[in-house]
C-alpha cells in the first residue's frame, strides 16, 4: 500500500437513523509500524475547523484518536467496553464504547476495516452503531 490513501468513512447509528449513514470521504497517510496499521487524515468541520484523526489498527484492538475541538481516544476491542471522554467546547463527556464485532480485510491495494459497536454515554446507552472504512491508494 502506498504512503498516501484515499479513505472512504461511513457511520451509521442504528437506533437514530438507520437509513442515513453519516459518509465521508478524504486522503489522508498510511504506514505500517511494529505490526500496527496506522491512517492519518484531517476532518473539516462546518464550522471550519480541523480535527486531526489518527486510526490505529492492530491484531486484536482498533484505536481512533481524535484531536481538535471535538477530541476523543477511542478504543474498540472485541467483546469489552472501553471508556474514554469525549471532549466538547462545552464540556466532556464519559464515553463507553462495547464493541461486539471487528472485521479486518486486507489486499494489495485496498483494506477495508467494518467495527460493530454499542455507545454509550455517561452510562446511558446511546445508540448500536457501525463503522466501515475503506482504505486504497489515492489516485486509483
Amino acid at each position: 500500500m502506498t504512503k498516501e490513501v484515499l479513505i472512504n468513512i461511513s457511520g451509521l447509528q442504528m437506533d437514530v437513523d438507520p437509513e442515513n449513514p453519516i459518509e465521508m470521504v478524504t486522503t489522508g497517510a498510511y504506514y505500517l509500524k511494529n505490526g500496527k496499521h496506522y491512517i492519518l487524515y484531517d476532518e473539516l468541520s462546518e464550522d471550519n475547523e480541523v480535527t486531526k484523526n489518527v486510526l490505529k489498527i492492530g491484531p486484536n484492538s482498533v484505536e481512533l484518536t481524535r484531536k481538535g475541538p471535538q477530541g476523543s481516544h477511542m478504543i474498540f476491542e472485541e467483546g469489552k467496553e472501553n471508556l474514554s471522554y469525549y471532549d466538547t467546547p462545552f464540556g466532556s463527556f464519559l464515553m463507553g464504547v462495547n464493541t461486539s464485532n471487528i472485521d479486518w480485510m486486507e489486499e494489495e491495494e485496498q483494506m477495508r476495516l467494518q467495527v460493530d459497536y454499542d455507545l454509550s454515554v455517561n452510562s446511558d446507552h446511546v445508540s448500536k452503531c457501525k463503522i466501515d472504512v475503506n482504505i486504497r491508494p489515492n489516485g486509483e
